[in-house]
């Protein structure tokens, strides 16, 4: 499966996260874009410099199967918002079947024990995610769904 893993990339340990995990989707069998690598392949040193290319970006969502998105913060990274928009689009005009999967760790949103669940995400986000998929309380139950759908 083609999947762009996208998060705030606005620290070095946020980009490392985006970049383990993605390690992870790519020794599982799938191909990767990740925005601040710039490309479907991992560069040697993903923390080295952001390769963040729109035109890349863009083109990576018009090919990408599904969308995993890091949801954390008060309010969605606006980078993320328009990824999670424009995937929305394409999901919606194509006649292939898209998924998006939105992860939300972050406990002064979702609550301790995601007790807050998804409430507290602006409807726009919320409901673009849901016509698409889920979203969910961490990378590994996300990555529980997504071997379930790929099995």
């Amino acid at each position: 499966m083609k999947i762009v893993f996208t998060g705030i990339a606005a620290t070095p340990y946020a980009r490392e996260y985006l970049s383990n995990a993605a390690a992870t989707l790519r020794q599982r069998g799938h191909e990767v874009f990740v925005p601040h690598e710039g490309s479907w392949e991992a560069p040697r040193d993903p923390a080295e410099r952001n390769r963040f290319d729109f035109e890349a970006t863009q083109q990576a969502l018009q090919e990408a199967d599904m969308l995993m998105a890091i949801l954390d913060g008060y309010i969605v990274d606006d980078a993320v918002a328009a990824q999670i928009g424009a995937f929305h689009v394409y999901a919606r005009q194509g006649d292939k079947p898209r998924r998006i999967a939105g992860l939300l760790h972050d406990t002064r949103v979702a609550g301790w024990s995601w007790t807050g669940e998804d409430r507290a995400l602006t409807p726009q986000i919320r409901d673009s995610i849901r016509e698409f998929g889920a979203v969910y309380p961490n990378f590994n139950t996300a990555l529980a769904a997504l071997d379930k759908e790929t099995v």
